[in-house]
């Protein structure tokens, strides 16, 4: 988050340097560990949801990449904003999990979405985190002055080919990117994001925040395997100084 690991080095080190405006004092009394799941995932759903998006009560999100832990952030954040929510997943084994989350329905990921939603052409918002490979067809399902955000490739990195939005995007809709990297930045510091109110309601259990896995400085390694083999199914957490 604010460019660790990507502008600024530092992210496997005890200590690092950091933007002043992207340390944030937190009252709580989550564990570290806890306290660790936060930032990255929820300030970036909260500013893809509530910036980007400027999604309302009662509006209807669709979210691709449901079962990420930044999906299952964003539909937390959503569903308690008071808006509808469509999750995808590529495994339909997670639809318990994606329904204890408030969400009205899951479908199944895959190619041409659009045509299998009946609520194509009427869908508000889209929380795009499978990426390029089904971007399109996301844009497809909005209505007239809906909004999509790109802010994932769960589905890789590989542009769309011959991409000529003159030709290729739906008329009357708004098209956005967010990535973490600019907190911190003119124009998107952190403190627009509530992360007190946030951590504050993570202990009340109305948000979920618990790593999947917690794995010493020393494991790191495994860490990335277990990561690169898609087996997390949630945020992974690296604490420093615990034996």
């Amino acid at each position: 988050m604010g460019g660790m690991g990507r502008t600024i080095p530092g992210s496997y080190a005890e200590y690092t340097r950091v933007r002043v405006g992207n340390v944030a004092s937190i009252d709580s009394s989550l564990s570290w560990e806890n306290l660790a799941v936060i930032p990255e995932t929820y300030a970036t759903a909260w500013t893809c949801i509530f910036r980007n998006l400027e999604l309302s009560s009662g509006q209807l999100l669709l979210v691709r990449g449901g079962t990420s832990s930044f999906g299952q952030a964003a539909i937390k954040l959503a569903v308690n904003a008071g808006a509808k929510v469509i999750a995808t997943t590529r495994n339909l084994d997670q639809t318990p999990m994606l329904m204890a989350l408030g969400v009205e329905r899951v479908e199944m990921e895959g190619p041409e979405l659009s045509k299998r939603l009946p609520e194509t052409r009427s869908i508000d918002a889209v929380l795009e985190l499978v990426g390029n490979s089904v971007l399109l067809d996301s844009l497809a399902t909005l209505k007239r002055g809906g909004r999509l955000c790109l802010a994932g490739f769960l589905g890789g990195l590989d542009p769309i080919p011959d991409f000529n939005p003159l030709l290729q995007m739906p008329s009357g809709v708004h098209f956005s990117f967010f990535g973490s990297f600019v907190f911190g930045e003119p124009g998107f510091p952190l403190s627009d994001v509530p992360l007190q109110k946030i951590a504050s309601e993570v202990a009340e259990g109305r948000y979920k925040a618990n790593p999947v896995r917690v794995f010493k400085f020393d494991e790191i390694t495994e860490a990335h395997k277990v990561m690169d083999q898609s087996h997390a199914g949630g945020k992974m957490v690296v604490v420093v100084g615990k034996s």
